[in-house]
């Protein structure tokens, strides 16, 4: 099950360095911070880039939550892992559709790093998906941008919306009149 710590902003990667240091022996987590390829234009020129989906926040896949919060109990700086208010062990792990989306994203298995997605453009801004982790969720696409070649995904994360962009590579365009 994957579970979603809060932690400082820019700090997600000296927080995961902690959290393996202080991790229990028989603790078993994966953690990462979803991040995605995109491309940018700098001087005239597109290049790629990698930049983190989720500011302020890293995941942890575990089945032993309650070891999860013992351990961040000695995480030097602030971490927070997200759950109903009041209740000890009361934290609350992504549902199914949304851990699908995860691995769909977030490439389950690797550097959680979602890849560039190859695209045909077809009728002005329509497109179609070619390649990549965008192929067959082109339902949950809600704005394309093809001047900074990225488009906007929405899904349900912690039971509310969220809006995240992946990096698209268009390989052609097609006139289908």
């Amino acid at each position: 099950m994957y579970y979603v710590i809060n932690v400082q902003t820019g700090k997600e990667e000296e927080t995961i360095k902690d959290i393996l240091k202080y991790q229990s022996k028989d603790a078993h987590f994966e953690i990462f911070t979803p991040s995605r390829k995109t491309m940018r234009k700098y001087k005239g020129e597109y290049k790629e880039v990698t930049e983190k989906c989720f500011p302020g926040y890293i995941f942890v896949e575990t089945d032993n939550v309650e070891q999860l919060f013992e351990d961040l109990y000695w995480v030097p700086g602030y971490t927070r892992l997200l759950g109903r208010e009041g209740l000890t062990y009361n934290f609350v792990p992504l549902n199914e559709d949304e851990s699908r989306m995860i691995d769909i994203l977030y490439n389950a298995g690797s550097d959680r790093t979602t890849p560039i997605s190859d695209i045909e453009v077809v009728e002005g801004d329509q497109i179609r998906i070619l390649d990549g982790p965008l192929q067959g969720i082109e339902a949950t696409i809600i704005n394309t941008n093809l001047h900074k070649r990225n488009v906007t995904v929405r899904f349900m994360l912690c039971n509310r919306p969220v809006e995240v962009k992946v990096g698209v590579n268009i390989i052609s365009k097609v006139d289908d009149r």
